[in-house]
């Protein structure tokens, strides 16, 4: 079962942006060699790139969410202790919740009833439900991930000690991950010049 739940999520997270994107990017050179090439502009082609950049990046960003990978300023946040920062991240996802449960119901109200309405794209007559889905996917996703998220926050000011040797591994910053893995691979190399001498002698 977990690993049918992983392998939908991947699907969704990673599978379905990389179609969108490599479609997005055949149609992108497409367009441009029949613009400027062939002299004959294909206007259907937009239809598909926003169609295409819509599920890329909605669909996108419930993985950046999952690796933590979103763009955040961290000025203050690294100043803090862990419990510090585990009440300041728990105050933001308590914002992303709210902000996205509030969203929900009216965005999918409106999303099927683009179905109802029978609302199609101008060009390709296709659906605007379809276009447009990836966004109710994408605040399902946020909203699950932060209320995650919020449950490990509660339990780094619990002390629980394995989520907080989880939020003090996450909170490290790029420039400490490089450190941290050359001076890993320094004693690594230390190691095997050690055993080698070893088993010269």
């Amino acid at each position: 079962m977990k690993k049918a739940v992983g392998f939908i999520r991947d699907c969704i997270e990673k599978y379905i942006p990389t179609i969108a994107f490599v479609t997005l990017f055949v149609i992108f050179v497409f367009q441009v060699f029949m613009r400027y090439v062939v002299r004959a502009p294909q206007a259907w082609t937009t239809e598909v790139e926003q169609s295409c950049f819509l599920w890329l990046v909605m669909l996108g960003a419930c993985y950046a969410q999952r690796e933590k990978a979103h763009v955040t300023f961290t000025l203050l946040y690294d100043n803090l202790g862990v419990k510090g920062k585990a009440f300041t991240a728990m105050l933001g996802n308590i914002l992303i919740t709210f902000a996205t449960l509030v969203s929900f119901l009216p965005s999918f109200h409106y999303i099927i009833g683009l179905a109802e309405r029978q609302q199609v794209t101008t060009l390709l007559k296709w659906p605007k439900t379809i276009v447009y889905f990836p966004y109710v996917v994408f605040l399902l996703f946020i909203c699950l991930y932060a209320l995650i998220e919020i449950y490990e926050e509660i339990q780094v000011l619990r002390g629980d000690a394995k989520y907080t040797e989880k939020m003090l591994r996450e909170s490290k910053s790029e420039a400490e991950q490089a450190i941290e893995a050359s001076l890993a691979q320094e004693q690594l190399d230390l190691n095997n010049i050690d055993y080698g001498g070893k088993e010269d002698k």
